[in-house]
């Protein structure tokens, strides 16, 4: 009796030590994708308190600080260029671009972030009404990221957009940062989702083995 309860709390510990093994290999060897996130946003043109704005079509900048996050506590990234869009959104039923900035290819260590704080030349937003209370911009991140573990060295394409919300003082709306969402259209890692998956076909394949 004593010798089964010593053997099966010998199977239980190697699970138990295998299971961690899947899980921190898990973790540290599925990527998540980088994070972007607007810290500030300013469009000259719209800032009604400033006279020289509203009255000027010359006066045509865009102003932004946008974070870009690598999660992963154990890779870095490698980053193609990454093509950042501005477009104005008078409307429900119309859209148009007005800006655009490219930031050169680069890396990024585990953990780390990167800002991009530029001001960029636009065209075609009209100077602020007083009767308009606000406007929308539509702001997407297009690149492709790789990462250091051999097994994600591939870039996959990363797509992600935010509606920023602007107001009469040609600043964002909203006082905290606002973070870019997967458009659906990139073909990106994912998260939490991919962890788990791999976790349960790693532990059933190990448990059918025994």
């Amino acid at each position: 009796m004593a010798c089964n309860t010593r053997c099966w709390c010998i199977v239980i510990s190697i699970l138990a030590l295998i299971t961690a093994v899947i899980v921190i290999c898990v973790y540290y060897t599925t990527p998540s994708d980088p994070s972007f996130t607007i810290n500030n946003f300013y469009v000259s043109a719209l800032n009604l308190s400033d006279i020289s704005s509203t009255n000027t079509t010359f006066n045509q900048t865009i102003f932004f600080d946008m974070k870009l996050h690598n999660k992963n506590k154990a890779m870095g990234a490698y980053y193609d260029p990454v093509t950042i869009t501005f477009s104005y959104i008078p409307n429900i039923k119309l859209t148009f671009v007005v800006a655009q900035h490219t930031v050169p290819k680069f890396f990024q260590h585990n953990q780390k972030s990167e800002h991009v704080i530029q001001t960029v030349s636009s065209q075609g937003i009209a100077p602020y009404n007083i009767t308009v209370t606000s406007s929308i911009f539509k702001v997407e991140v297009l690149t492709k990221v790789g990462f250091t573990s051999p097994a994600y060295r591939k870039k996959r394409t990363v797509d992600v957009v935010a509606n920023v919300r602007v107001g009469q003082t040609g600043e964002k709306d909203s006082k905290k940062g606002i973070k870019l969402f997967d458009s659906g259209v990139g073909d990106g890692l994912g998260g939490l989702g991919v962890h788990i998956g791999l976790l349960i076909i790693s532990t059933a394949t190990i448990l059918v083995i025994i």
